[in-house]
């Protein structure tokens, strides 16, 4: 016990473990099919209850039609699914070049600290929840699972009436939310293969323009003759983008569940995202939201390279879950990063060990 209360007290002092910051606005969906799959990460363990009388028993509703005559001229819409917003602003922020040579950056927010944000503010950013034109905000007399569905409230008024009335207990919750996105720089492995002979075997940041795009289509096809301007997806006997092609990875982790990201937008609402779409660059308030699907570099300096090793960008991701997707597991984060570079591991400053493997005491 003494061995492992050493490493624990050497692990906790480590210095220069975050060297920058990250901030997002993170978007969960959550519906009457996948919220029990969030117990202890988006709501406490003693919260269970109230949540399942939050999504549970929700009926389809009919938006701009006669709801007398089987909502002639509308449409049914689910009322039981929204989309549960979470500030993701941290310091704990970290971006290392790995043994690969490609830049990896990740962030760790506590989800509890959002919650305490969310609370500090008023839950002001939560009114679109009972504000929005939109099936789960409806107005009715109460929250509680007794009412008829004709007179409960919505599930985003319920929702944000739980978290307004229970903020302690929310700002208790420890997961780590881990945003991690691993950028390809092309290097010595990816000119291998004969598609990619013609790339630079060493680079530099010099080698691009910033802000430059890059598409998060990890899991993305070379385009057909069928379809020359867009990329594929991961169904097909198309053969995969090749290393030097592969342009961005990302995935969010909240306790077991790990969130892929979706290649380029490949669900969005606006499906023309082809080759030649970029973000037009811009600088400072000018600046809309990147493209679904995408990464822009704003600026990256490299360890070895003139100046102090530094990368920055924004990003727009959408990313699904692989174990629920079918149950409207996604989340959407719009964001941006800035912060320093170093090596992976040569940069690491290691704590100091004492270590006693004193017979006496049992060794290892």
């Amino acid at each position: 016990m003494r061995l492992i209360g050493l490493l624990i007290a050497a692990l906790s002092i480590l210095p220069g473990c975050f060297w920058g910051s990250s901030e997002a606005n993170v978007f969960f969906t959550v519906s009457a099919g996948n919220y029990g799959e969030y117990e202890d990460l988006l709501y406490p363990q003693d919260r269970a209850e109230a949540w399942g009388d939050i999504f549970e028993g929700r009926p389809s509703v009919c938006i701009d039609g006669d709801a007398d005559n089987g909502c002639a001229g509308g449409t049914y819409e689910r009322s039981d699914l929204l989309e549960l917003f979470v500030p993701y602003e941290t310091d704990r922020t970290r971006a290392v070049i790995t043994q690969k040579g490609d830049l990896q950056i990740t962030a760790h927010l506590k989800v509890g600290d959002a919650y305490s944000v969310l609370a500090a503010d008023g839950f002001d950013d939560l009114e679109y929840l009972d504000t929005a034109d939109a099936p789960y905000s409806r107005l009715g007399s109460g929250c509680e699972p007794e009412l008829g569905s004709e007179d409960r409230s919505g599930v985003g008024r319920c929702l944000k009436a739980e978290l307004s009335d229970n903020p302690r207990g929310y700002g208790k919750l420890t997961e780590d939310l881990r945003l991690v996105i691993l950028v390809n720089l092309p290097g010595e492995d990816d000119v291998r293969s004969t598609y990619c002979q013609d790339y630079p075997r060493e680079f530099e940041s010099s080698d691009w323009t910033y802000p430059l795009t890059r598409k998060v289509n990890y899991s993305a096809h070379l385009p057909t003759e069928a379809d020359p301007d867009h990329y594929t997806d991961s169904e097909g006997d198309e053969p995969p983008l090749p290393q030097c092609d592969i342009e961005a990875y990302a995935s969010v982790q909240l306790g077991f569940e790990v969130f892929t990201a979706e290649y380029f937008g490949e669900n969005a609402e606006d499906n023309s995202f082809t080759i030649d779409r970029t973000n037009d660059p811009c600088t400072g308030s000018d600046c809309g939201d990147p493209i679904l699907g995408t990464l822009e570099l704003e600026d990256l300096v490299l360890p070895g390279e003139d100046g102090s090793p530094h990368a920055a960008g924004r990003y727009r991701i959408s990313f699904v879950s692989d174990r629920f997707a079918s149950l409207d597991g996604r989340i959407e984060a719009i964001g941006s990063f800035d912060t320093k570079v170093r090596r992976d591991p040569e940069e690491l400053e290691e704590p100091a060990r004492q270590l006693d493997l004193d017979e006496d005491d049992g060794g290892l």
